[in-house]
């Protein structure tokens, strides 16, 4: 009895296997993650002072830089979420049919979701309660060690030279790289040249020695452009890639409903 060729049997294989991976992508309950190298996550419950979900209220959140406005209402276990959303300082507020308002202050960074988790009061009369204290930064919906560096320390933090890579320094971890005057830093004792450099989402690295494309030689933006800066030192989320070392991700700055006042200049004349 001829042997039957083994390449059919190959390709029947492979067939089978690729379409068990697409129904497996279609079906799957996972969630996925929303946030990318430019953006970030909020999320969380509305519950009533016993810790019962209250489905159908309105949250409403605001950007407090730009003054746009998103809504969302809360699923049956009082969820909610806000996806890819820009870094910056945001106001979230919820309304729910008999109960008091309640707002909370909070700042997004990049690559991380955020968790707003809020219990509305029993409303005896029109009230709006306000959240203003800002409690530390959790990660509880993925696996990465990050740092994040508001607008305002990175305009505050010393900076010599104004290179991108000196933020770098600041993460746990993180230690200055001296050896042949690369300048940047090695985490958790992986080398620099390992290290992931990304602006407005795009790779700002070398392409010769994988270092950060900025300093005396390279330098194709200044910390001053630059708005957020996070540190990831272990890339576990789907966005992060490249090789072992940390992920360094810079946003630019963007305009704002502010108004800027220009300071008038003067000029001496003098006559002839």
């Amino acid at each position: 009895m001829p042997a039957r060729p083994l390449l059919p049997l190959l390709i029947s294989v492979f067939s089978l296997i690729f379409l068990f991976l697409i129904l497996a992508l279609i079906v799957s309950p996972l969630p996925l993650a929303a946030q990318s190298l430019t953006s970030g996550d909020i999320a969380g419950t509305i519950a009533d002072p016993s810790g019962a979900a209250i489905a159908g209220a309105a949250v409403t959140l605001k950007n407090k830089d730009t003054g746009t406005i998103q809504t969302a209402t809360t699923n049956g276990t009082g969820a909610y979420r806000f996806a890819l959303i820009n870094p910056g300082n945001y106001l979230v507020s919820v309304t729910a049919r008999g109960f008091q308002t309640a707002e909370h202050s909070v700042s997004v960074g990049v690559g991380q979701a955020t968790a707003v988790n809020l219990k509305l009061q029993v409303a005896a009369a029109s009230q709006t309660i306000e959240v203003s204290a800002q409690e530390g930064s959790i990660e509880t919906e993925n696996g990465n060690v990050s740092t994040t560096l508001s607008p305002d320390m990175v305009a505050n933090i010393p900076n010599p030279g104004n290179a991108l890579s000196y933020f770098l320094q600041t993460a746990p971890g993180a230690t200055m790289n001296t050896q042949a005057g690369y300048g940047n830093s090695a985490t958790f004792g992986i080398s620099a040249t390992s290290n992931l450099f990304t602006i407005d989402g795009m790779n700002e690295n070398d392409p010769f020695l994988n270092l950060n494309n900025s300093g005396a030689t390279n330098l194709m933006l200044g910390a001053n452009d630059v708005s957020t800066a996070t540190v990831v030192n272990n890339g576990y989320s789907g966005e992060y890639g490249s090789m072992a070392g940390a992920n360094v991700n810079f946003v630019t700055k963007s305009g704002t409903n502010k108004f800027h006042r220009q300071r008038p200049i003067f000029l001496e004349w003098q006559h002839p």
